[in-house]
């Protein structure tokens, strides 16, 4: 898209584009997977998007793209991601043992946090070595194997069948309802949504940072993403690592100032090492900071409504566009750096205020009514 338009506004439509579909569809998606077999589910999302990542490599063999191309693209798997990513999430509990369970949820979440950036970090690596064209075809490739394993799950319970009552509306009412009275989930959404404004979509302004603040190309891109990469699996490993010994509020403060504090210092930084060193704290503390409150909320809430729990913290995540046009309208108007370095700025003291609030607001108790 950068190549295309070099435009950093229409580089983050790329992130909102595929994230925007959460905000009409995950609470859909997590009255699904509390409904209709969360496997099956899971299966059919990656069909999508495969045939969508196969469309749009055709496109680019073709020499035709286009910024639209891209767009609709980004819209097909964000419409297969949000109506299946609260099943995915939520048929871990039918694969594993209750006493496994805060393990399990803890990899999941791992490895989903870790893929988000690890993802683009190993394309941004490929792209001067392949071109554009051929990494998408990598990315299309890359599916076939996840519908191969996805196919030959067996559950050992019988927890990824669930049978919500009354309607899908009914359905995301009740989970909605579960989630605002639990005093727990509440923390978590709050939490979530600080890091989903504020630090979460600064990889959609990388290649900004890579072309024309810190003149290092695609190359250069492909280092910071990688950087990311080694930083987000390092953090997500750390956090399953340390389990329960220490609080998850306390973790999440710790993860949240520490991931602003690092971004602030990549968008300043006019010395292109110390800008990997600096990518490379943020995406480990926002990464450890999504494993914990993700490891968190789904051991907090019961099979029979978790994946509308889910849907509610995906939901959150679907602000996701908001935060990458802040990003991308600020850094059109007062330059990448002294953006980004603002937002987490803003995001830090959000950190603060939610914990805060969660100390000194009465907490109602969890409603346990499907």
């Amino acid at each position: 898209m950068y190549d295309l338009t070099h435009s950093p506004l229409m580089v983050t439509m790329v992130t909102a584009a595929m994230m925007m579909p959460m905000l009409l569809l995950s609470l859909i998606g997590g009255a699904m997977a509390d409904r209709i077999d969360r496997k099956t589910i899971t299966i059919v999302s990656d069909v999508s998007l495969l045939l969508s990542f196969l469309g749009l490599f055709a496109i680019s063999v073709a020499g035709i793209m286009a910024p639209w191309h891209i767009l609709s693209v980004s819209i097909i798997n964000g419409i297969a991601f949000s109506l299946a990513v609260s099943a995915r999430q939520s048929l871990i509990s039918g694969l594993v043992h209750r006493e496994q369970l805060r393990t399990a949820v803890g990899l999941s979440s791992t490895t989903y946090n870790a893929a988000q950036i690890i993802g683009p970090a190993i394309g941004g690596a490929m792209l001067p070595l392949l071109g554009p064209t051929w990494t998408l075809g990598a990315s299309a490739i890359l599916v076939i194997p996840a519908l191969v394993l996805y196919s030959s799950l067996e559950p050992i319970k019988h927890t990824s069948v669930n049978q919500a009552q009354g309607s899908i509306i009914e359905n995301v009412k009740a989970g909605l309802t579960y989630t605002f009275n639990a005093s727990t989930l509440r923390f978590l959404m709050l939490s979530a949504m600080v890091m989903i404004l504020t630090v979460g979509p600064f990889q959609s302004l990388m290649p900004v940072f890579a072309e024309d603040v810190l003149n290092v190309g695609a190359g250069g891109l492909g280092v910071l993403m990688l950087a990311a990469g080694v930083g987000a699996l390092i953090g997500s490993i750390s956090v399953v690592a340390i389990g329960d010994s220490i609080g998850h509020e306390k973790l999440e403060l710790i993860f949240g100032l520490s991931a602003a504090a690092a971004l602030a210092s990549f968008a300043l930084s006019p010395w292109y090492a110390l800008s990997i060193i600096m990518v490379s704290i943020t995406a480990f503390s926002a990464t450890s900071f999504m494993v914990v409150n993700m490891t968190v909320l789904q051991v907090s809430a019961p099979d029979y409504i978790r994946g509308r729990v889910v849907s509610v913290r995906f939901l959150v995540i679907g602000l996701m566009p908001l935060g990458a046009l802040t990003m991308g309208f600020a850094a059109e108007s007062l330059g990448a750096p002294i953006a980004v370095a603002i937002i987490a700025g803003i995001g830090a003291v959000g950190f603060t205020l939610v914990q805060i609030a969660s100390r000194i607001l009465p907490m109602a108790k969890s409603d346990t009514n499907s």
